[in-house]
């Protein structure tokens, strides 16, 4: 079960010398590879010298001041669902201007080695510090570990190991490739192509040109359209159109705004351009396709 521990003096100040143990300031949970802080919304400043791998996930949008490495301290504002990823031996400094609950992972960097090498499968990859992160898939991940800390009963150590090691991974998606050597040509490597995805995704109300995006990989508008349609499966424009639907069904499925607004939000030019396109992918129009959701 969650334990419990609130720290009367919860001041390590930012300025000084910095702790080698992770305080856990909140509720804590232990598995075989990874401690999980679960920290209330209270004021804290903390200097600390990460000793493992730790993800910081705030569940608030809130304004801190925070330094991560020997950058000076700075003021930012967090986003709900976001994350700082920071590796061994990185200096965390943190002053918290707002309240806000957040989790603290912190991992075993052999676990995290045996997850990169065992997904990279030879791949060059290496887990590096990275602030400010907001990726859906980890906002969910996030979210599940939250509720199962605070609300599971039947919780077991080893299911949040699983969430932990799948956020580790999510993670590695965007690290792989990175340090890939130059001149590989054929397809774009993971960090590429997830730079061109979160772009595409960002931008699917406007008008996307492959010529944009190929600009974007350092590549001719060819070479860029072969090596995406290598790596996704589809050409580009294809790829963009079933981002656009993905997006239709979303808000169709969770949102009550009108079809012509979602056609608008999903990138389609007009309410019958969305409503061909749908039925051509999905087998069913938009409004049918929300009335199977009003129904359930």
């Amino acid at each position: 079960m969650l334990e419990m521990t609130i720290a009367a003096d919860r001041r390590i100040e930012a300025g000084g010398e910095p702790a080698t143990t992770l305080p856990e300031w909140g509720g804590t949970m232990r598995s075989e590879w990874t401690t999980f802080v679960l920290h209330p919304p209270i004021d804290f400043e903390i200097a600390y010298r990460v000793d493992r791998y730790v993800a910081f996930l705030p569940f608030g949008s809130a304004v801190s001041e925070v330094s991560v490495g020997g950058a000076p301290l700075r003021r930012t504002r967090l986003r709900a669902g976001s994350v700082i990823f920071v590796e061994p031996g990185t200096c965390v400094r943190a002053r918290q201007v707002e309240p806000v609950e957040f989790l603290v992972l912190s991992i075993d960097p052999a676990r995290v080695r045996e997850l990169g090498e065992r997904w990279a499968k030879g791949r060059p990859w290496h887990a590096t510090t990275v602030t400010d992160v907001l990726d859906p898939g980890i906002t969910a991940l996030g979210a599940e570990m939250r509720r199962t800390l605070l609300a599971d009963h039947v919780t077991e150590p080893a299911y949040l190991q699983a969430l932990a090691d799948a956020l580790v991974v999510r993670l590695l998606c965007r690290f792989l490739g990175e340090f890939d050597e130059p001149g590989r040509g054929e397809t774009l490597t993971p960090a590429r192509l997830s730079r061109i995805v979160r772009y595409i995704d960002g931008h699917l109300d406007e008008d996307l040109r492959v010529g944009e995006l190929a600009a974007m990989a350092g590549l001719t508008r060819s070479h860029f359209s072969r090596a995406f349609q290598k790596s996704t499966g589809d050409p580009p424009q294809r790829f963009i159109l079933k981002r656009r639907i993905c997006r239709a069904r979303d808000l169709l499925s969770a949102s009550d705004v009108g079809l012509a607004e979602v056609a608008v939000r999903a990138g389609f030019s007009s309410q019958a351009h969305l409503s061909t396109a749908f039925r051509a992918q999905v087998g069913t129009t938009p409004a049918r396709y929300r009335a199977a959701f009003a129904k359930a």
